[in-house]
């Protein structure tokens, strides 16, 4: 579906400015109802959804961007297309055409737990302890609680809690300690020229039960999260975010243990769940950062929070609501966002 954008006025919209018009790729199918909300769009800006199933159209996009003015182009993948859509941002800056895509090197992170694991430990960021396949008793007693993981996995598929002495690991399997703490992550934006730092997100304590993350409320900002906390949690994400090569966007996952020591968890150099919540917790067009005169740590604008959703999709640009799988809403107090939360999930008007 390849649609053009009308220039809209946003007045809550911070770091507006005009720049040559751009082509958005964007691969996550759950994006098309709510993406052109969060695109500071000038004329001559092109989206382009491509899928997650399949090749992308590569002869096609190059005849787009031979055509009419010179764009950018903005590559926005999912998980599945993370492979597919580096391997496309290689080609197309090939033809010399100005790209931001992920990087090979962010990719093979982002796609292989193992390397990602590997990566932490060289790169001296702490982690909570891991074995891989073959390895396991290196890790710790046999009646440690283990998470278990798929290698390539994604969104908590085939995640399962174990004994470590029970937990017999296949070859595309890895394990790490299960830890008492609370969840964040942090957004961050990486170009050529800068970095963007979002907020961190707070997600709530972890359990047993693994209930993963995009299942629970989620918040942005934390009205508890210290300066100190903070500061650390930006920095790390930056740094990591420089160290994987990320270019464009990146999630980075952290666990906060009741001593107070950060652990990140994963990297995902993607479109990753927790970015339409920054979006909108900071009131930036997440997507058009490539044109946008910001960097460095961004403060939050209002509160934003977010609930696991079923009901109809949901995308009102001027109440500051958007549904898909997740409900998210944002407010200018925490407590006036709860409140859309409640009337949303009530199936009743969402004013304030």
């Amino acid at each position: 579906m390849l649609t053009e954008p009308t220039t809209r006025r946003r007045p809550h919209r911070r770091g507006r400015a005009l720049a040559p018009p751009t082509l958005y790729l964007v691969a996550p199918e759950s994006l098309a109802a709510w993406f052109p909300s969060f695109v500071d769009d000038v004329p001559g800006d092109l989206i382009l959804f491509t899928g997650e199933d399949g090749a992308a159209p590569a002869e096609r996009i190059l005849r787009l961007l031979g055509e009419g003015p010179a764009r950018t182009t903005v590559l926005l993948p999912s998980h599945e297309t993370l492979e597919r859509d580096s391997a496309l941002a290689r080609r197309l800056r090939g033809h010399g055409h100005r790209v931001l895509g992920p990087s090979r090197r962010s990719v093979r992170l982002g796609t292989d737990k193992v390397l990602m694991k590997q990566f932490f430990d060289r790169r001296g960021f702490a982690s909570p302890p891991w074995a891989a396949a073959g390895h396991e008793r290196r890790l710790a007693s046999r009646d440690a609680l283990v998470v278990v993981k798929q290698r390539r996995g994604t969104q908590s598929v085939g995640t399962r809690l174990a004994r470590l002495g029970d937990c017999a690991l296949r070859g595309d399997e890895l394990c790490e300690l299960y830890l008492d703490g609370v969840e964040y992550s942090v957004v961050v934006y990486r170009d050529d020229r800068r970095e963007v730092v979002f907020p961190p997100i707070w997600k709530g304590r972890t359990s047993t039960a693994l209930v993963p993350p995009w299942r629970r409320l989620r918040l942005c900002p934390d009205p508890l999260l210290s300066p100190a906390r903070e500061g650390a949690l930006r920095t790390g994400a930056r740094t990591i975010a420089a160290a994987a090569g990320v270019c464009g966007l990146v999630e980075v996952e952290y666990l906060v243990t009741p001593e107070g020591e950060l652990q990140v968890l994963e990297i995902n150099p993607r479109v990753a769940g927790t970015v339409r919540l920054a979006a909108m917790a900071t009131g930036v067009a997440i997507f058009s950062l490539h044109r946008l005169d910001l960097a460095g740590d961004l403060d939050a604008s209002s509160y934003a929070a977010e609930v696991p959703y079923t009901g109809a999709p949901i995308a009102d640009e001027r109440e500051q609501v958007f549904a898909t799988s997740r409900l998210t809403v944002a407010g200018e107090t925490l407590a006036a966002a709860c409140r859309k939360l409640d009337r949303a999930l009530r199936g009743e008007g969402v004013r304030p």
